[in-house]
């Protein structure tokens, strides 16, 4: 490599590093600034509320989570729980249907998909909803006994058109584990910390809510549905264009907290992040998109420099001092989100992570826009 080639490669790391360092910073500031919340629902306010959930061979979860919306402190009288089940073949309709005729005062409902597919299971959920407010999560999530009182509280308080909140995985008991946990958590807290600074590029599609009708509005101006995958980013994408960046709001609050869990190996947790990825090709808002491309530029610098320095071995120290820079500036949101989520004990596998993350972030992305993905097979 000639001395102007290495400089003019120089000159990008140094440009994309300052976007990066401004991006994150940003997110920083949003999420320090961001208030937990502790509201009570206000019971002079009725809010009927239809908790969607898409299920495909769950049959090892379903239960746990069908338990934890039954112990909801939130009025059974004003909820109801809509399963659209994906064409199951274990024994998920089975024990949803056990639950139902063993818990007759709560109304739960069994729906089959009749469509392929998380995202056309979460439409006809919303089509089929008597309610006017929809919380949507999914069938691997356990919830905060005040997961929808927290959630209706803050509507209350806020009236946004969609409502974001916290996602936790769990266990985190070996070291694959934990650093699925702390890795997540870096993606919980840039979705907060965006969305707080009137910037939302991210979200969860296993804790979310929103208006019914405004979810119909959007539905219609989608073009999304023959994508695999992306149920929640490209309705974000949507509510974001028709309704305005006001009216999507992070809700920090313990009691709002899904849990869900990590993944078992080392290739399903790949295989989901590669389902991730490949929607970024087809979104349409700026944020998001130059978001994406920023965090992807940084980590492939780091990956460049640490394959040149092979070759050029004065690259070693810039490669070690670029990612020491990436541990510094992530830690302030890292430190707060784990704070946030009692996940301290996860900081001192942070710096390991930084070191692991760029090739993760490489490989998945490149993976995820070239190889066919589907939503769930199992």
């Amino acid at each position: 490599m000639n001395l102007e080639l290495l400089q003019l490669l120089l000159n990008i790391i140094l440009v994309i590093t300052a976007a990066y360092i401004i991006c994150i910073a940003a997110f920083t500031l949003g999420l320090y600034n961001l208030k937990e919340r502790f509201d009570d629902f206000d019971t002079s306010l009725i809010v009927r509320v239809s908790v969607i959930i898409a299920a495909r061979n769950e049959e090892l979860n379903i239960k746990e989570l069908l338990q934890s919306l039954y112990n909801q402190t939130f009025p059974k009288k004003l909820y109801e729980v809509i399963i659209i089940d994906d064409h199951s073949e274990d024994n998920t309709r089975n024990i949803i249907k056990e639950f139902i005729k063993a818990h007759s005062d709560i109304n739960v409902k069994l729906l089959e998909s009749d469509g392929t597919g998380k995202k056309a299971a979460i439409s006809q959920g919303l089509h089929n909803a008597d309610n006017e407010y929809i919380i949507v999560t999914d069938a691997d999530c356990v919830l905060h006994t005040k997961w929808i009182e927290s959630i209706v509280a803050f509507y209350q308080k806020t009236n946004a058109k969609m409502i974001l909140a916290p996602v936790l995985l769990s266990p985190a008991n070996n070291m694959f584990e934990k650093i699925q946990v702390l890795e997540h958590l870096s993606l919980i807290a840039s979705t907060a910390g965006s969305a707080a600074i009137g910037f939302p590029v991210m979200c969860n599609g296993a804790n979310m809510a929103y208006e019914k009708q405004a979810a119909l509005d959007v539905e219609k101006l989608r073009k999304d549905f023959n994508i695999p995958s992306g149920d929640d980013m490209f309705l974000l994408e949507q509510f974001v264009k028709n309704f305005g960046h006001k009216n999507v709001k992070f809700l920090l609050s313990k009691s709002a907290i899904v849990k869900t869990k990590t993944c078992n190996t080392i290739k399903d947790f790949f295989k989901q992040r590669q389902r991730w990825v490949s929607k970024t090709k087809n979104y349409t808002n700026w944020k998001i998109i130059l978001t994406a491309l920023v965090v992807f530029f940084f980590n492939l610098s780091i990956i460049t420099l640490f394959f040149s320095a092979f070759f050029i071995p004065a690259l070693w120290s810039l490669y070690i001092l670029l990612t020491l820079l990436k541990f510094l500036v992530d830690f302030p949101i890292l430190r707060n989100i784990t704070n946030f989520m009692s996940q301290n004990n996860l900081m001192k596998w942070a710096l390991p992570l930084e070191f692991l993350y760029p090739f993760y972030v490489v490989f998945t992305a490149v993976s995820g826009m070239f190889l066919q993905v589907s939503w769930k097979r199992k």
